[in-house]
């Protein structure tokens, strides 16, 4: 038997396992498959409150996701196995990890973080994911607003449910983006766009509160690189190829300036963020961590085996810093932290990851400009902007990772508007009635349509 008829015949056997729960449940496959990565979307936006919970029921999730097809899953998987290379890559460090047990746990976090990001937004459309992490957002962020008048009046930083004013700030700022994107994406219900209209003022009064650098300066490249994107997709495609142009020679030209960049970019850290020349010691460690790569400069120490009780190294940075609970600390850099994780080998599948993810991104917005597209490279574009000071890039359990994987899935999805249905057609989300495409097939020189599709 030939390996394609295998294939249509598991196919086949995965879309009847579905077919037999949507008949009992009265509801259609692609709907529970919908509501299950739904689900997962809301426990990884929950993870700053929640913690371990909301990543379990994620997880719990896409394993049930795969469970419901787990042939067209592993095709999935198959499809997008590079972004899979660099938590193989952590498991495989295990094998010269200093402390193997930890490199496992954490490895095998970041895999399963990885395959069930991959897996939801497989199962669910970019309209209804933007939808589903707008309504977390709206939630989440209203947890805060019993302390808005303690930090008003006391004047401290507004923290809400999250553990610091970053995390807090950091989702006013995912609030306030998700709502402009739904403000102008006509294929948003108009109660979630109303909604919106009041969830922006919200948003930004909390990231105000919240007294955070990071997110105001995060809340103003979105404000830049999403209305920059969604106008370039509404040029016709010559003027997107000349704008495109236009900003590779901008980049071209600004190159030549970079010292006087370097040199503004400082003085606005220094003025606006508040921030010492230092970046609050920040490149103390990232001069530490430059000794620990020459001394094991390809595959580092192993992942996230560095920070851990009794590595001298890290005790003493613990104590440079003052952290008496010698947890939560890191070297407040995705690329020197994978760097001393993984070594050089770990920081080029990091580089690759991010320059693959943005541009399948672009390319994607550039052939079929989309809303959702547009809001997930601006996020991307925050993402590895704040990558330079934080860590959590690619890390497990992240919201983060779950976004920027979900630009290059979705930038490789088959319709703008597509979600992929337990039959294999695709459904256009846009259409008034979300219409199914008909299943059309070649018998020699003639094309037909099964009747029963159509």
């Amino acid at each position: 038997m030939r390996a394609g008829r295998r294939f249509y015949i598991f196919d086949r056997l995965d879309r009847r396992r579905l077919s037999v729960v949507a008949v009992n449940d009265g509801v259609s496959g692609a709907s529970i498959e919908a509501l299950i990565a739904s689900a997962a979307i809301l426990a990884i936006v929950a993870t700053g409150v929640l913690g371990t919970v909301a990543a379990g029921v994620f997880i719990a999730a896409a394993m049930l996701l795969i469970a419901l097809r787990p042939i067209t899953a592993g095709r999935e998987l198959l499809r997008f196995w590079p972004l899979l290379v660099l938590p193989l890559v952590a498991m495989t460090s295990t094998l010269w990890s200093d402390a193997p047990e930890r490199t496992l746990r954490a490895a095998l976090q970041l895999l399963l973080t990885c395959v069930a990001a991959i897996i939801v937004c497989r199962r669910i459309s970019p309209n209804r994911a933007i939808l589903t992490l707008f309504v977390g957002s709206v939630v989440l962020v209203a947890l805060a607003l019993p302390d808005v008048p303690t930090a008003i009046s006391a004047g401290i930083p507004l923290r809400g449910p999250f553990e610091s004013k970053n995390q807090m700030g950091f989702a006013a700022h995912l609030l306030v983006a998700l709502a402009l994107v739904v403000l102008v994406d006509r294929h948003q219900p108009w109660f979630a766009r109303v909604i919106a209209i009041g969830a922006i003022p919200m948003g930004g009064l909390l990231l105000i509160l919240s007294k955070s650098g990071g997110a105001t300066a995060s809340i103003g490249i979105t404000l830049l690189v999403f209305p920059a994107l969604m106008i370039f997709g509404r040029l016709p495609r010559g003027g997107r190829l000349a704008v495109l142009l236009l900003l590779l020679l901008a980049v071209v030209v600004g190159s030549l300036f970079l010292p006087a960049s370097e040199a503004a970019l400082g003085d606005f850290r220094q003025n606006v963020l508040k921030k010492d020349a230092t970046l609050t010691g920040r490149t103390y460690l990232w001069d530490y961590a430059n000794h620990l790569n020459s001394e094991r400069p390809w595959l580092g120490g192993g992942y996230y085996a560095f920070w851990r009780h009794g590595n001298l190294d890290a005790e003493g940075l613990w104590r440079w810093g003052g952290v008496a609970s010698r947890t939560g600390f890191n070297f407040h850099n995705a690329f020197v932290e994978m760097q001393v994780d993984l070594g050089w080998i770990g920081l080029c599948l990091l580089i690759a990851m991010c320059i693959g993810i943005a541009v399948a991104g672009g390319y994607r917005q550039f052939t079929r400009p989309t809303a959702p597209m547009a809001f997930f490279l601006a996020f991307f574009a925050v993402s590895f902007s704040r990558a330079f000071t934080e860590t959590n890039l690619i890390a497990p359990f992240s919201p983060v990772t779950m976004f920027c994987l979900a630009t290059i899935v979705y930038a490789f999805a088959p319709g703008a508007e597509a979600a992929v249905d337990p039959d294999g057609r695709s459904r256009t989300i846009g259409s008034p009635r979300g219409r199914l495409e008909p299943r059309v097939s070649r018998v020699g020189n003639r094309q037909t349509r099964d009747p029963a599709r159509a």
